[in-house]
């Protein structure tokens, strides 16, 4: 972690002097004419290729004066390195030793690279870090269908499937962009969207009594270059960028770095007998020499799912599928100049991190302000799989955050808490995490509850308001669910825009509640630390305070199923609680404070601010 008061406390001239690199150093480093510029959050290439050594064997960068690793490594094959400074780093010029060693570990040459953070400008708009997104993740073909036109654009037999939630029912760009104001309305700043790239058209169950099943979902690539036709074209793709844009949302795009589609590899080749839409050899041959003959057993080298796997290590392989990724920028970028913002990195752990490295870089050489949420199955923010503060990701997804918030709802509120207070600390704007209760390739967290709602909005509250980046699955906020349940996803629901109508939802009404408080205190629950201030498990309540630059929220949750009352102490005995989510005020009484606790079936929730004083540690 960072200390964010760390260039407050000392100097630029401490920083180099005591950097752990620079005392190894025996030869004088050489200050290079390249002079590098950029805003908090922003990522900037550090170019190391006028190194001239012929007997590198390892070249490492001290990104730690803005907040990086002492010691990261800067791939020989590039030599070239995409990092970012985090909010907490003041403006300033600083610089980033680097340090080449030859194959026996010996000092050859050092560079340094002086670095500028600019600090943002003060022109009065409101900005939002990418800490502060709010995402929703939606597969395309399941949330609303606003062009029938473009249903089976290969001529396909859906209709005579045999399992019919095996087949595209006809989600597309349109019907996204009509929906964008449910979306806006709900509190979403960041609009997750499966894979955009034509899929292979063939039922992969063709010929089994597995059921029939369609690339729907967008992660069997078998054309990088083009868009999938079920969800429209690339004007229709150019309305949702500009309409999201308009609603000050982003679109993020789900990108597949390590696989094909089935059928594309060159030892399947054609079939007796072939289903209809299944790939030729004309199509095989766009992969030749790419993908791996044999697979292996490491998470690089095995093909997962039986999926054509790339040869990521390879640097042909390496340069044609970063080019193909990276030219959807310029793609996408519509007439009004918006484009898409940032990509989630399906299965990165199955990428050669060289690669990733490489894609990074393309990425910041396009926008520096483009951004990078990894999906690496197990990760958190502590173990991250080396992809955050690396130059390589921006955010992971976090796969333990459902442990802790099962952990909570079932009674271990200080636990559960004090595992936030930990991941909090492993947390800065430019690495951080996206807590998630449910996806596509998992089952639902409401189901997995057995559909008990008062737990599910509890889990959902800690959720939401948690330090990190919270990802909503489509459906969630209405309640929606369903088992993993291989090939009929009960999972993969389409929207039940008929529960859009009624009145007064419950769980969209808690949804939209908690968002527009984590709105209006954005900063605060985005980057503020957290603590306990009273209560326990045996108490079925606790009061969290999350604070940051003097100011505070105060989180009360209660997972007990009785009404009860409950005495906070305060510093001001003129103080006065607001609670944002029903709307009660209170007075304290001589620097106490009697809230009514929120039931569990209810939310088990209050949201409160105080008007004079703070809340008391107890």
């Amino acid at each position: 972690m960072f200390d964010r008061n760390i260039l407050t406390k000392i100097g630029l001239a401490i920083v180099l002097v005591t950097s752990p690199v620079l005392q190894a150093v025996p030869v004088a480093a050489q200050v290079t004419e390249t002079s590098v510029e950029s805003l908090p959050n922003q990522h900037f290439i550090i170019d190391v290729s006028e190194l001239e050594q012929t007997d590198i064997g390892k070249i490492v960068i001290d990104a730690s004066a803005i907040g990086g690793q002492a010691a990261l490594e800067i791939p020989l094959e590039l030599k070239r390195i995409s990092l970012s400074a985090p909010d907490c780093v003041d403006a300033g010029t600083y610089v980033l030793p680097v340090t080449a060693t030859n194959t026996d570990g010996e000092i050859v040459e050092t560079l340094d690279y002086p670095v500028t953070i600019k600090a943002l400008a003060n022109d009065g708009e409101s900005h939002r870090d990418w800490d502060e997104e709010i995402i929703y993740f939606l597969l395309t073909d399941r949330f609303y269908d606003g062009n029938s036109d473009n249903n089976n654009p290969y001529d396909l037999d859906y209709a005579g499937a045999d399992n019919p939630r095996g087949v595209y029912q006809g989600g597309d760009f349109a019907g996204i962009t009509e929906k964008l104001a449910y979306l806006s309305d709900l509190g979403i700043t960041t609009i997750w969207i499966s894979p955009i790239v034509a899929n292979i058209q063939y039922d992969v169950s063709a010929g089994s009594q597995d059921g029939a099943f369609y690339g729907y979902h967008g992660y069997w690539a078998q054309n990088f270059e083009e868009l999938n036709p079920h969800f429209g074209t690339l004007e229709e793709f150019h309305t949702l960028i500009d309409q999201a844009a308009s609603y000050d949302m982003n679109i993020m795009v789900d990108v597949v770095l390590n696989h094909t589609g089935y059928g594309l590899h060159p030892l399947d080749g054609a079939r007796e007998n072939s289903p209809a839409g299944y790939p030729t050899d004309e199509d095989r041959a766009v992969f030749e020499d790419m993908l791996r003959l044999e697979t292996g057993r490491d998470a690089l080298t095995e093909s997962l799912s039986g999926l054509p796997d790339f040869i990521t290590e390879d640097p042909a392989v390496r340069e044609q599928i970063v080019a193909w990724q990276t030219a959807w920028l310029d793609l996408a970028t519509t007439p009004n100049g918006n484009s898409i913002a940032s990509f989630r990195v399906d299965t990165a752990i199955h990428v050669d991190p060289v690669t990733l490295q490489h894609f990074r870089n393309e990425l910041t050489t396009i926008n520096p302000d483009f951004k990078l949420i990894a999906e690496a199955w197990g990760a958190d923010p502590i173990n991250h799989k080396n992809f955050l503060n690396s130059g390589k990701m921006d955010s992971v997804l976090d796969f333990k955050f459902k442990e802790t918030a099962r952990n909570f709802i079932n009674g271990n509120l200080v636990g559960a808490n004090e595992t936030l207070i930990k991941r909090n600390e492993t947390l800065e704007s430019n690495a951080t995490a996206g807590q998630f209760l449910s996806s596509h390739d998992e089952t639902g967290f409401l189901y997995m509850l057995n559909n008990h709602l008062g737990k599910y909005k509890l889990a959902v509250a800690l959720q939401l308001t948690a330090k990190g980046q919270p990802v909503i699955y489509y459906g969630e906020e209405l309640g929606q669910t369903g088992a993993n349940n291989w090939p009929v996803y009960d999972n993969r629901y389409e929207l039940a825009w008929e529960e859009t109508e009624t009145e007064n939802h419950d769980i969209f009404n808690h949804y939209q509640t908690l968002l527009d408080f984590r709105h209006n205190y954005s900063e605060i629950l985005a980057k503020g630390n957290r603590q306990l201030i009273t209560g326990s498990n045996e108490d079925g309540y606790i009061l969290v305070e999350r604070a940051f630059q003097d100011e505070a929220v105060y989180l009360l949750f209660s997972n007990r199923e009785e009404a009860f009352e409950i005495e906070l102490a305060v510093t001001e005995a003129d103080a006065i609680a607001f609670n944002h989510y029903n709307g009660e005020q209170f007075q304290a009484d001589g620097k106490r404070l009697i809230i009514p606790a929120t039931l569990l079936e209810e939310g088990g929730t209050a949201l409160l601010t105080l008007d004079r004083g703070q809340f008391s540690v107890e």
